[in-house]
């Protein structure tokens, strides 16, 4: 994939070397987390086909592996990842954990980013977005997921997280970070392709926050995983 020039990529020679010990170690790490599927859930990971996109919040996103890893199964599987320096990392680590990454953001080289995930999709791949990323503001539905679902033909499936262990950082997104051998709560609500196709750009951005939003409450309401 053509990288754009305002991406930033590791170019040093220490971050090479740092980054398979990073693997290695969140590979141990991820390795002690047990996963657990809603019925509803279970049911998107047996079903699902075609081109999807994945949508869950930036505070959730450290899930995003496990997540990947199940559906990655039945097609290739990018996420979305930004452009800036941490986003250098991710990508990099993504890479090597065999995960795909298309780099963008609202922000910067967005239109670029729109373009090489509407490409993947019409491939028939599983794209992974974090509507509110990668700056916020918190648990905001920002239009380019909106748009995506709109102009290409492709189903869209929400996703929730529950962890049963976690810390949250001090980050405008309150980023979780689950506890080693803690589990994941998993639940999905799954959108057709045509759902809505009658809704504006800024209706459907709407919708669909509230739809991810009481998805999360949901989750979050359950007395144990």
């Amino acid at each position: 994939m053509t990288v754009h020039r305002d991406t930033h990529v590791l170019k040093k020679w220490w971050q090479r070397i740092l980054v398979p010990i990073v693997v290695s170690m969140l590979r141990l790490y991820w390795s002690t987390l047990a996963i657990k599927l809603t019925v509803e859930c279970q049911k998107v990971v047996d079903e699902i086909q075609g081109p999807t996109v994945f949508a869950l919040w930036h505070n959730n996103f450290f899930a995003a592996y496990k997540l990947c890893r199940l559906f990655k199964k039945k097609h290739s599987m990018y996420a979305l990842v930004s452009p800036s320096r941490d986003g250098a990392w991710l990508a990099e680590i993504f890479s090597r954990l065999g995960i795909q990454t298309v780099r963008g953001s609202s922000n910067r080289n967005g239109l670029f980013a729109m373009d090489n995930i509407s490409e993947k999709l019409a491939e028939g791949a599983f794209v992974a977005i974090t509507p509110d990323g990668p700056r916020g503001p918190f648990c905001k539905f920002k239009r380019g997921t909106a748009m995506l679902a709109k102009a290409v033909k492709t189903n869209l499936v929400l996703v929730a997280v529950k962890y049963s262990h976690y810390f949250t950082l001090s980050t405008w997104d309150r980023f979780k970070v689950p506890y080693p051998f803690s589990k994941i709560c998993v639940d999905a609500k799954t959108f057709p392709h045509g759902t809505f196709e009658d809704l504006t750009i800024k209706e459907l951005s709407a919708v669909l926050e509230n739809e991810l939003v009481d998805l999360q409450q949901k989750i979050d309401s359950r007395s144990h995983i």
